[in-house]
């Protein structure tokens, strides 16, 4: 009865020094009342709570009977209100195959990423971290309220080497050091080649003057480019260092592309802060990256076989793509429990991307982690690890004033209102259309279906 009274009267004392007294119609624009609140951080839910919103800032959560009149109030009902959900490794921008971008018109490409960016929003993710494409026009659009979508932490193109998983020319295409025209996908911002320290130099730099909050690189071989084995370890260490060196001039850090021991370990040693996928990784490299505070980007979902020969009906991929996607999923099972061993810093994404089949399986990402992780450590990795993970854009993160993830005083008012439990079951989440009964971004509501 005291912690309860107590909680009560600082309640009241925060909200009379926010300028919000109870008795005024118009002291918050949005309060949502009778919830069971996730915080983002810890694992018990605070019942009977509410959340205070004015503008788009969350300012106070507090006791329901403590709440203060507002513009608009919803009685939550009991349901468990969680923070916006982050997808870290996402592609919005690439829409269709890439064997097909080259040829699409751009005019048609805008409107299939803003048709998958509000989709994404419907999803529940407010927020997401673009790992490659020309989304910098998709995330002003969002931003200026033109179209729906998440907020994008926009990457810019995919830095590579000649020969690299951001070389997707055809096999016959001469270099431009020795003739050849700039590849198409290059011009329209989807990959930049650049070899040498000066190139790297110069391909970071454009991204970051275009308005990227972090820098992708491939730094190993992949699978949707076709002629870079996944053994192959792209970047030397001055190239790497270099790009680490420019974004870090820029307040800012690089990510890279790497499945392989030998590419993870040199890109750690250069100074990269985030490793996407890392499925073929060792004991000693995954014992660096925590050592080291690195945060691993995997995905669980799209490397279960989904895309590999006799997997699950997917979009055709040529065989080579095929064989290359079996090879990394071997790895799925080991590199998990390796990171859990660890303690490694794991964030949630679904690297979806290429076509309208593919997008929805973001939300199945969810209950594949469920081998590996608990429901409370899953949406955990989906809101405020990934919120700790875009921090590190620091001066380059567009959304500073506000954090991200958590449901606290000053982030920014991205929550969800879930049918069931996603701390006792996470896969409530993979069907939101039906489970997500409310979606607020930036203190406006999205959806509503109470």
């Amino acid at each position: 009865m005291l912690e309860r009274l107590l909680r009560v009267l600082g309640a009241s004392i925060l909200l009379t020094m926010l300028g919000i007294a109870q008795g005024h119609a118009a002291d918050a624009d949005l309060v949502i009342v009778n919830a069971r609140i996730f915080d983002g951080v810890h694992e018990k839910l605070r019942e009977d709570a509410a959340v205070v919103v004015v503008q788009q800032k969350i300012v106070a959560v507090v006791d329901s009977n403590a709440a203060p009149a507002a513009r608009e109030r919803i009685d939550a009902g009991g349901r468990v209100l969680v923070p916006g959900l982050i997808d870290a490794h996402v592609h919005p921008t690439i829409s269709i195959a890439i064997s097909q971008l080259r040829d699409a018109d751009p005019n048609y490409l805008a409107a299939r990423g803003a048709t998958e960016g509000r989709n994404i929003l419907l999803r529940g993710f407010t927020t997401i971290r673009d790992m490659g494409g020309p989304s910098f026009g998709l995330k002003q659009a969002i931003d200026e309220g033109l179209v729906e979508g998440p907020r994008i932490f926009p990457s810019g193109a995919i830095i590579s080497q000649t020969s690299g998983h951001g070389d997707f020319r055809n096999r016959t295409a001469e270099s431009r050091r020795f003739g050849g025209p700039t590849d198409a996908l290059e011009r329209m911002g989807y990959g930049r080649i650049a070899d040498g320290p000066d190139e790297v130099l110069t391909a970071v730099r454009e991204q970051l003057r275009q308005g990227a909050t972090q820098i992708k690189l491939a730094a190993g071989g992949g699978i949707s480019s076709m002629y870079d084995p996944i053994d192959s370890v792209q970047y030397v260490e001055e190239e790497l260092r270099a790009a680490v060196r420019a974004a870090a001039d820029f307040g800012t850090y690089v990510a890279v592309h790497a499945y392989t021991p030998a590419a993870i370990r040199r890109s750690v040693e250069a100074g990269v802060r985030s490793i996407e996928h890392a499925h073929l990784i060792d004991e000693a490299t995954m014992k660096l990256i925590a050592e080291r505070g690195v945060y691993l980007s995997p995905q669980a979902y799209v490397f279960s076989g989904v895309f590999a020969a006799g997997g699950a009906a997917a979009p055709a991929q040529p065989s080579a793509q095929s064989a290359k996607s079996a090879q990394v999923s071997v790895g799925l099972d080991r590199m998990m429990q390796l990171a859990k061993r660890y303690g490694v810093k794991v964030a949630f994404g679904t690297d979806v991307f290429g076509s309208p089949k593919v997008f929805p399986w973001e939300s199945r990402e969810f209950g594949a982690r469920l081998r590996w992780f608990s429901s409370f450590e899953i949406l955990k990795q989906a809101t405020s690890t990934n919120g700790e993970l875009l921090a590190l854009s620091a001066t380059r993160n567009p959304y500073a004033e506000g954090k991200l993830g958590v449901v606290e005083p000053g982030a920014w008012a991205d929550f969800l209102l879930v049918e069931g439990n996603p701390l006792t079951d996470v896969r409530v989440l993979e069907n939101p259309e039906q489970n997500l009964r409310l979606i607020v971004k930036n203190g406006r509501i999205v959806k509503r279906t109470l």
